[in-house]
């Protein structure tokens, strides 16, 4: 025996037969790659836990009897385990990102190029809110073209306001020449009008003037006059004064007595005592054609200061208005200068036209109304300044309300009236 094999045991002295040998050396080789399978990672084989009876089972219980991997989990899915575990095990994490129920799809449109997301039309997507489009229009219209229809609607109102003038002058010359009791009445109807005006403009103001005492007290102004002369004023105005009174002793009126009895008193006598002096004049002789030169130099004063101002009206005239200018002023001057001197003096129409040295008094007249009709325009406008309104109402187109219309000639009444009697005229 060779001292260098390993393979050679020590015995008896015996030789044994070379199948012993060959059986001998497969039994160390197999416990020599044991003894490696035991110290190494590898897994190892796993005996199922009963091996008796398989044959009697069937090849499904062999199937589940036949040795696994120790560290692996089923291959091959079963009637209890239909799936494997590391499957199981990833179907439960996505589950937890997954939507309880299915949602429909969504298409998205692509877009390749960033300029074409740009160029989205807004128009083609659904309405939101808070965007508001603007009218092509305004986009595409030059800002010439926008002072061009600012133009036209400034002309629209102008013809509209001498529309409503004319329409004006027309109810008071028909009424002029069909009698004093008739010019008399539309007198009344237009102090009625702007009684109506201004005590609707004090209330919404905030303030509670007794309303029915003054509209009773303005139109009973005029007709008092006409029939009874500068007393009839003064019995109409105490009557007013101690009903006003009568207003709040009583408990009708409770608010603020001073402040709404210094309102209502005040429209009494701006509306109703200046326009009471129409009334006087009608009962001069020759009453209804000094009534007619009245609102001729008043019309005369208003166009000439619109027009001019219009045109060339660059200095403003008083913080009370600052849309009248002195340009207006002087071209207002001009204009009822001029009407007196033709309609007055030339004409002769009323009594400022007889006699000796007519002429110069119906200048002195176009004068008096020249100074006066813009001190109306300007405290009317001081007035609603103060009570932060544009116009006193909206009767009359591009005029405003009947009040805004006759404030000049409310004071121009007075005036005409005492003029002829300081010229001795009636």
């Amino acid at each position: 025996m060779d001292d260098d094999n390993p393979f050679d045991r020590p015995g008896d002295g015996s030789e044994e037969s070379p199948d012993d040998e060959q059986a001998m050396f497969l039994d160390d080789l197999t416990s020599l790659f044991d003894e490696e399978e035991e110290d190494s990672g590898l897994p190892h084989w796993e005996e199922s836990a009963s091996d008796e009876g398989v044959a009697d089972e069937g090849w499904d219980s062999l199937a589940d009897a036949a040795p696994r991997w120790r560290d692996d989990s089923d291959d091959s899915p079963s009637e209890d385990q239909p799936e494997m575990a590391s499957v199981s095990h990833q179907t439960e994490s996505a589950s937890v990102f997954e939507d309880p129920e299915p949602t429909e799809a969504v298409e998205f449109p692509s877009v390749d190029r960033v300029d074409e997301v740009l160029s989205l039309d807004v128009s083609e997507s659904p309405d939101m809110p808070g965007i508001v489009e603007p009218p092509e229009s305004l986009l595409s219209t030059p800002p010439s073209a926008m002072t061009d229809t600012r133009a036209v609607a400034r002309e629209g109102n102008t013809l509209t306001a001498v529309v409503v003038g004319l329409v004006l002058g027309g109810i008071v010359l028909g009424a002029i020449a069909a009698g004093e009791e008739a010019t008399l009445a539309v007198l009344a109807i237009a102090l009625l009008l702007a009684a109506a005006e201004w005590f609707t403009t004090l209330r919404h103001a905030g303030y509670q003037p007794p309303a029915l005492l003054g509209f009773a007290a303005v139109v009973a102004m005029p007709l008092a006059a006409y029939w009874r002369g500068a007393d009839g004023i003064v019995l109409v105005l105490v009557f007013a004064l101690f009903g006003a009174g009568l207003w709040y002793v009583g408990g009708i009126g409770r608010d603020r007595p001073l402040s709404n009895l210094g309102v209502t008193l005040f429209g009494i006598v701006y509306i109703g005592v200046a326009g009471a002096f129409g009334g006087l004049l009608l009962d001069m002789p020759d009453g209804r054609e000094l009534v007619l030169s009245a609102v001729i130099l008043t019309v005369a004063h208003d166009v000439g200061a619109f027009v001019v101002g219009r045109a060339a009206g660059r200095t403003p005239l008083s913080q009370a208005s600052p849309n009248k200018t002195v340009e207006g002023l002087i071209g207002g001057t001009i204009a009822t200068i001029a009407a007196a001197l033709v309609f007055i003096s030339i004409l002769e129409i009323g009594p400022f036209g007889d006699g000796a040295g007519s002429r110069s008094d119906g200048v002195v007249l176009g004068i008096v109304v020249a100074v006066v009709a813009p001190l109306a325009d300007l405290m009317e406008s001081a007035i609603k300044r103060d009570l932060r309104i544009k116009d006193m109402g909206s009767l009359l187109p591009g005029h405003g309300g009947m009040l805004d219309r006759i404030d000049a000639l409310l004071l121009v009444l007075p005036a005409t009236y005492f003029t002829a009697l300081m010229l001795e005229v009636v």
